[in-house]
């Protein structure tokens, strides 16, 4: 069998309609379990026999301490998400789950980031692996220079203008945490006579006039003229 553990119920189901659109002409049984839902349909899907078990770690836990679910016929075992799983607090759940799964297994682990603690439990859950990166980390455009700047958090005001003013010459795009420091900070700027605007997911604006805000979501979706200098906070 099977298991492959997520961090939430939407991309367990978005895996299990994987599987049943992709496995549609083979004689694979799957089933989906996680919290949330009653038991009672996951359990009687269990009773068939499966080849393919999708879960989350809560309900899976749970239906295992019931009785109603083995880990001794465990092949392949599937961490997906795996820092997602440290950022919601289920690395615990994972842990009791490895204790009960056979020595003899194949398997996998997908995490967008390493953090130590992921990489202990790569370290406990593989054995030789073979490692794959999509993006080698920190990876950056070779036109794109960084800097960093420590600033007190009452000075960044501050430093933003002094910025803007020294190298603001084109689109200078801006990313803050929430919608509302967006707009705060464009409306502070505005006060200060630099040109700002905010676009948001939500409240698109018209990309006419002087610098403005964007969140992340519509950075993708942005066009402006090169001719006139803007700033972008996101």
């Amino acid at each position: 069998m099977v298991l492959i553990l997520t961090p939430t119920r939407e991309l367990a189901a978005q895996i299990g309609e994987s599987f049943r659109t992709y496995g549609k002409y083979l004689s694979l049984s799957h089933a989906v379990i996680f919290g949330g839902v009653g038991q009672y349909p996951q359990v009687k899907s269990l009773l068939k026999g499966l080849h393919v078990l999708v879960a989350t770690p809560g309900r899976l836990l749970d239906l295992h301490e019931q009785g109603h679910i083995r880990f001794d016929q465990v092949e392949v075992f599937v961490l997906d998400e795996a820092d997602r799983m440290l950022d919601m607090g289920f690395i615990h759940d994972v842990r009791k789950i490895l204790k009960h799964l056979p020595a003899r297994r194949q398997s996998l682990l997908f995490s967008a980031t390493m953090p130590n603690e992921i990489a202990g439990l790569a370290d406990q859950l593989l054995r030789d692996p073979v490692k794959v990166e999509v993006t080698p980390v920190a990876t950056t455009a070779e036109r794109i220079e960084q800097k960093v700047c420590f600033v007190d958090r009452i000075k960044k005001r501050d430093l933003v203008h002094h910025l803007l003013k020294t190298h603001g010459h084109g689109l200078t795009l801006i990313f803050t945490k929430t919608k509302h420091g967006a707009n705060r900070l464009a409306e502070q700027l505005q006060r200060e006579s630099v040109p700002a605007d905010v676009s948001t997911e939500t409240s698109p604006r018209a990309r006419g006039s002087g610098p403005w805000t964007i969140s992340d979501a519509d950075v993708s979706r942005c066009s402006w003229p090169p001719t006139s200098p803007r700033v972008v906070l996101t």
